[in-house]
């Protein structure tokens, strides 16, 4: 019931069009077939690179496996240099391939190798020429990186954003908890944003901004004092919030969205990307996202973040905080 009222919610208030992700191919246009199943593989990755395998060896299970140097990032975050371990397909040792690959949490990897799952039957072999062969056919290495940034214009959101009532839960469900410093704040624009929920994805174009913003101080979450990190600001994506404990609607309009101020001194509560390869992060809800702190360490708490009420000097908060995390 959960994740049916989560796609509902997502449908009905922020109004997304149902959308076909994948770039209809030609049904007779072979290296249209392959491209398009190629959309659909990256759209599930988390890292996709081009690099050289550097050798193979039989593991101890008694099969073969494969180590790939990293070459060249294509989308997602690793080490240039990096060591890829691949145990599905085959390499040959000096080749060049083009891999994309899942987080592989479940695996086991010796410790000088990433962790990651071959997304394709086997890793894609590389020429010279800069062809990739896949399903049959060559496409061009260059084309595909062009598609990849074509689809990375889109922002993956999260499904839903749930409003919080206790400090505790506001705690629990953000991903990063620090104090910042927003360093550049540009004028909205008309964005392109995609989501997906139980299989099913949707897209839809809004009006929102991408703030620069610069940690001082983290509670949670793994940044350190000087990391700058993208936030993206959008108070029409309030339309799909609702209450945590009771699944119900959120009355707060986009009107009630607390304003962010270039310069400004905020505590942030934020997630990450749902998609891997992107480098952004959300306010855990619209409403309650952040809170601004002057020169004096004190804070103005908007009316619309109930789990904060109460608070107005920043140690205070942050020692509550940090009592929520220990238990």
């Amino acid at each position: 019931m959960k994740r049916i009222f989560r796609l509902l919610a997502l449908l009905c208030a922020v109004c997304f069009a149902a959308s076909a992700c994948a770039v209809p191919a030609d049904s007779g246009d072979p290296s249209g077939k392959a491209l398009s199943e190629l959309q659909r593989i990256y759209k599930n990755a988390a890292l996709v690179v081009t690099g050289l395998c550097v050798q193979q060896h039989i593991n101890s299970d008694g099969n073969t496996c494969y180590d790939l140097s990293v070459e060249e990032v294509i989308a997602g975050s690793t080490a240039e240099d990096a060591l890829i371990h691949c145990t599905v397909g085959q390499m040959e040792e000096g080749g060049r391939y083009l891999l994309y690959l899942a987080e592989g949490e479940d695996l086991f990897y010796t410790e000088d190798t990433n962790r990651y799952e071959l997304l394709s039957e086997s890793p894609l072999a590389l020429s010279d020429e800069g062809m990739v062969e896949y399903a049959g056919t060559e496409l061009s290495l260059s084309e595909l990186k062009q598609d990849i940034r074509q689809m990375d214009a889109v922002i993956t959101v999260p499904a839903s954003f749930y409003y919080y009532k206790s400090l505790r839960d506001l705690v629990e469900a953000a991903d990063e908890i620090f104090i910042g410093r927003v360093v550049a704040f540009a004028a909205e624009q008309d964005r392109s944003f995609r989501a997906q929920t139980d299989g099913t994805v949707v897209e839809n174009t809004l009006p929102a901004a991408i703030a620069k913003v610069e940690a001082y101080g983290s509670l949670k979450g793994a940044l350190n004092y000087g990391d700058r990190i993208s936030l993206v600001y959008a108070p029409k994506m309030c339309a799909s919030l609702v209450d945590a404990s009771t699944l119900k609607p959120v009355a707060y309009g986009e009107g009630s969205v607390p304003s962010l101020q270039e310069n400004g001194i905020y505590l942030f509560f934020l997630t990450q990307s749902p998609d891997a390869k992107q480098n952004y992060r959300f306010a855990v809800n619209p409403m309650q996202g952040y809170v601004a702190a002057d020169t004096a360490d004190r804070l103005s708490v908007p009316y619309v973040n109930r789990a904060l009420y109460g608070f107005d000097d920043l140690a205070s908060l942050v020692k509550e905080i940090r009592a929520a995390l220990e238990g």
